[in-house]
């Protein structure tokens, strides 16, 4: 598959009389959270499936299959660092559209969509969109770390990227106070301090879509898992498939997040975290492995991993050692990648890396894990090693998204 870019920066290519490809039976979705690096991708992509035009990149035409029954319609923004009794009504219509279109990794949006601030007499403040694909269309815009009732727009998913509520009961209580609200979905692993209580769904969509169904009965609240359980959990699920997994040791080379410091910061406890990210390679945990348990139940407690953070702005690299029941060979691990990223059922999941590939090259691409043919190796006849390249924003984003457009079709069938 042709690597592609993600920064076209206009064109002069006549986009009328294409259709938009979208449903008319459509969920209300509110995105709580919008302004952080998760929040960004949503807007971004659910722009680019109902705006960009067909054709252009296979990577927007394939958002265009996965989210057409989704309708965002309001977004908090967070704080934007207002304070006091400030409003989004004091922010600046070009402070707020250098937050939606500039993004240092993704590029600017694309000038095909036109985007714009409206605001009304009441003070509420819209953003607007034009494009020849899409047509046009307001979505609602609030800046606060207040709870918010998007009930008044109909919200009927809520999508929490704020990466606060990781918790059943926060969760729980997102959901409940926007009434109208049908489900809660998580763009973050779950996490419970008390640990009698079962954690929420977790799901990899794709991989346990089958989970979905019970998202209903236990709360209407699940986890789209993380960035590297959604990287690692189609490749696990393959190689145990095939050739079943007996153990395994997943290392993640991730790129640096919002939760480092550009600079060393003192701290009580001795986190490695706290180091400068500039020029550091900083060795931390993940639970990326462990969460592939809640994944794929059958494989809880035979993999565990490590992390180490590294001065790149966005793409990962996941390192996935996997002793197999069965013995097999490296070429028959390279041919049975090779069918899945041809395969329907993988076809959003697993990729090959063209030769020569870095972790840039999957900067922008939508499937969960771009395999690295020439890095597959066997130890033995049992011991395999897998290296994949995530983009762990953008794709992340993408089996997020596919996971809310699966939910939606509950909330829409309930409409009717």
């Amino acid at each position: 598959m042709e690597i592609q870019s993600i920064r076209p920066y206009g064109s002069n290519t006549n986009f009328n009389g294409i259709e938009r490809m979208a449903s008319k039976h459509v969920a209300n979705v509110a995105l709580v959270g919008g302004g952080g690096r998760i929040g960004r991708n949503v807007l971004r992509e659910y722009l680019l499936a109902n705006h960009a035009p067909k054709g252009v990149y296979s990577t927007w035409d394939r958002l265009k299959e996965v989210m057409p029954k989704l309708n965002l319609v309001a977004i908090n923004m967070g704080s934007m660092g207002l304070k006091g009794d400030k409003t989004i009504k004091d922010v600046g219509d070009e402070d707020l559209l250098s937050q939606i279109r500039n993004d240092s990794v993704l590029g600017r949006l694309p000038e095909c969509i036109a985007t714009s601030i409206k605001r009304n007499e009441d003070g509420d403040v819209f953003l607007n969109v034009k494009s020849a694909v899409g047509g046009e269309e307001d979505i609602n815009l609030v800046a606060t770390r207040a709870d918010v009732d998007f009930s008044k727009y109909n919200a009927e998913i809520m999508l929490d990227a704020t990466g606060a509520r990781t918790s059943k009961a926060a969760m729980g209580e997102l959901l409940t106070t926007t009434p109208s609200a049908k489900y809660a979905l998580l763009s973050a692993p779950s996490k419970e301090k008390d640990k009698s209580i079962t954690p929420m769904p977790t799901i990899v969509a794709g991989v346990n879509s089958e989970r979905i169904a019970d998202i209903k009965n236990e709360g209407r609240i699940a986890s789209a898992a993380s960035c590297t359980t959604t990287c690692i959990a189609p490749i696990i699920k393959l190689m145990n498939d095939k050739f079943g997994v007996a153990s395994g040791y997943i290392e993640t080379v991730h790129a640096a997040t919002a939760t480092q410091f550009t600079a060393d910061k003192s701290n009580k406890e001795a986190d490695s975290k706290k180091r400068g990210s500039f020029d550091s390679m900083i060795p931390t945990t993940t639970g990326a492995a462990k969460a592939v348990g809640l994944v794929l139940p059958e494989l809880k407690g035979k993999l565990n991993g490590t992390a180490t953070r590294v001065p790149t702005a966005d793409g990962s690299l996941a390192v996935i050692t996997l002793n197999l029941k069965n013995a097999t060979t490296a070429d028959e691990l390279k041919q049975a990648f090779k069918d899945a990223a041809a395969s329907e059922e993988y076809k959003n999941l697993i990729a090959m890396a063209p030769k020569g590939s870095s972790s840039r090259d999957v900067i922008g691409r939508h499937e969960s894990a771009l395999v690295v043919p020439e890095s597959i190796m066997m130890i033995g006849d049992n011991m395999a090693v897998i290296k994949a390249y995530y983009d762990n924003e953008f794709g992340y984003t993408r089996s997020y998204l596919t996971l809310a457009n699966e939910v939606a079709k509950d909330v829409i069938a309930e409409k009717a």
